[in-house]
């Protein structure tokens, strides 16, 4: 069975010397989606263990702001420069650090919002739908926009204190925002990019929704957020991946939707040993531990 103690126990077992967590627990490589997660998800009492995870955040960010998808990677940045920029931010580190990478989550954004792909998608390219006035970020540079790495940066610059750029901050928050109605599938939620491709709706995927619909906590009700609600609420019915339903978990319960079917489910799933991806081990633990869960979504609208 799975409980927080257990997979909290788990996850510091598998804390690399350098202060970071891998994907996976057979390998040696450190990754910031990972560590970040994990940061998330462990207790307060281990200060030893936090600080060090936040101490290889810290030490890997790119000079740009930015961040690397892991150790060993080019120095162009990341889509999961939100998520770490996020929880550096939740476990209380700001200065210059944070302002670089609140100014990179600025300047950053999809491809679409260049004029020329812009007007590809307008005139030549026809076969996905979605409007690109409205864009968000990618997972790297010069690419086109994505679901969930604009849920992180959202995450990020939603969380943020603003010393300066107010409107600036304001303009692509919205921007971000806008993109994920604009990619929603038809019915609700998320997938990783585009709802209709070439005519033929796409379905959504349960990490995607439940990630974008934290990142619109906040926003004031609509369709598209009932509608995504009501989805992940179904689609929790028949989901057993423990990395998806971690994540269904913790966004319904952020929206005050019961979950206690579905922790029975997860508790039941396996043991921690047999999670071999940190990073859903990470998830599980939040999940299973409703005041972490909740403290994930500390964001201002």
């Amino acid at each position: 069975m799975l409980d927080t103690r257990t997979c909290v126990q788990a996850l510091l077992d598998r804390q690399l010397p350098e202060g970071g967590w891998s994907f996976c627990a057979s390998v040696r490589q450190p990754a910031v989606e990972p560590t970040a997660l994990v940061l998330l998800a462990l207790p307060a009492h281990l200060v030893r263990e936090r600080t060090a995870a936040a101490n290889f955040l810290s030490a890997i960010q790119n000079p740009d702001g930015s961040w690397p998808a892991f150790v060993g990677d080019d120095r162009e940045g990341s889509g999961v420069t939100g998520l770490a920029a996020y929880v550096l931010r939740r476990y209380g580190l700001d200065g210059p650090a944070m302002d670089r990478a609140h100014r990179w989550l600025l300047r950053s954004h999809g491809w679409e919002a260049h004029w020329l792909w812009k007007w590809k998608f307008r005139t030549t390219d026809r076969h996905v739908r979605f409007d690109p006035d409205k864009f968000g970020w990618p997972w790297m540079p010069e690419t086109l926009s994505w679901v969930i790495p604009t849920a992180y940066s959202l995450l990020a610059l939603k969380s943020c204190l603003w010393r300066s750029e107010q409107e600036l901050g304001h303009s692509r928050t919205r921007r971000g925002v806008e993109m994920l109605y604009d990619r929603m599938c038809l019915g609700g939620g998320w997938n990783a990019g585009n709802g209709v491709v070439y005519g033929h709706r796409i379905a959504a995927h349960p990490d995607a929704t439940a990630l974008a619909l934290l990142a619109l906590k906040g926003e004031p009700a609509s369709r598209f957020i009932s509608e995504s609600l009501g989805w992940l609420e179904q689609r929790a019915q028949t989901c057993f991946a423990p990395w998806s339903l971690a994540w269904a978990i913790i966004a319904l319960r952020a929206f005050g939707r019961p979950v206690d079917r579905w922790i029975s489910r997860l508790v039941h799933i396996g043991e921690p040993g047999e999670i071999e991806d940190c990073a859903t081990l990470a998830l599980v633990s939040l999940a299973l531990n409703s005041t972490s869960a909740l403290d994930i979504l500390e964001i201002s609208s």
